[in-house]
């Protein structure tokens, strides 16, 4: 396992079936943790080398699992044959979601303000609406969407 990305499957790391619920994940972790901590390594150099890379790829598999979207996504990738989580699937994702009002927005603060936002334009509220539009713009300033849905509701607010 010099490679980290021959690593074996998360599933298989922790010793846990592709089904394991988030306290069987924890119990697994905290098993694996106690074996496989380096600091139970320290007279040997390789031994210490072997067991870190082990437990930072048994910490990757703990936070991917407990995580369901990111377990999702992993489990997608483990059938196309990828045994390490991709970060950038997850980006991919989260770029892909849209709140009502069909601005795509990246950021999750930003999707909060613009969905106050749209609320408040369904309800004909421009003060609210305009303030949340401002705010969801400073966490996006680049967003072109934002700023078209900001001109609309200060046109009819005119």
């Amino acid at each position: 396992m010099s490679n980290p990305d021959e690593a074996i499957d998360y599933y298989q790391l922790l010793g846990i079936i592709r089904t394991a619920t988030s306290d069987q994940i924890r119990s697994a972790f905290h098993r694996f943790a106690r074996d496989h901590h380096p600091d139970n390594f320290i007279g040997s150099a390789e031994e210490t080398e072997r067991h870190t890379m082990l437990y930072q790829q048994a910490s990757e598999a703990y936070r991917v699992l407990l995580d369901s979207t990111k377990r999702q996504l992993y489990d997608e990738g483990l059938v196309k044959g990828q045994t390490r989580y991709r970060d950038d699937r997850l980006r991919e994702t989260r770029r892909s979601m849209r709140p009502p009002g069909g601005v795509m927005l990246r950021s999750s603060k930003a999707r909060a303000f613009f969905t106050r936002a749209h609320r408040a334009i369904k309800a004909e509220d421009w003060p609210q609406a305009k303030l949340n539009l401002k705010m969801a713009i400073q966490h996006e300033p680049d967003n072109e969407e934002l700023q078209r849905k900001l001109e609309e509701v200060l046109g009819r607010m005119k």
